[in-house]
């Protein structure tokens, strides 16, 4: 795993937990991703079934002040 930052909102995203490529229309209902945000504002993107491992490394990122561990991205 690599730290990384906060992400734009742009084509060529991935899951934060599991570094799976996410497409933009996976974002709009019935979503299969959301996005989100660290208590800095910082957004990232998770798939729903990785949404609780998300929120575990934001947290730990928001209690540490470490830049945020994502996966590898895959396609």
């Amino acid at each position: 795993m690599s730290g990384g930052g906060g992400h734009e909102h742009h084509e060529h995203i991935h899951c934060t937990a599991c570094g799976k490529h996410l497409d933009v229309e996976e974002f709009e209902a019935p979503a299969t991703a959301v996005w989100v945000k660290c208590q800095h504002g910082s957004e990232f993107p998770s798939c729903t079934a990785c949404l609780d491992k998300t929120k575990e490394r934001l947290a730990e990122h928001d209690r540490t002040g470490k830049p945020v561990e994502t996966a590898h991205a895959w396609h």
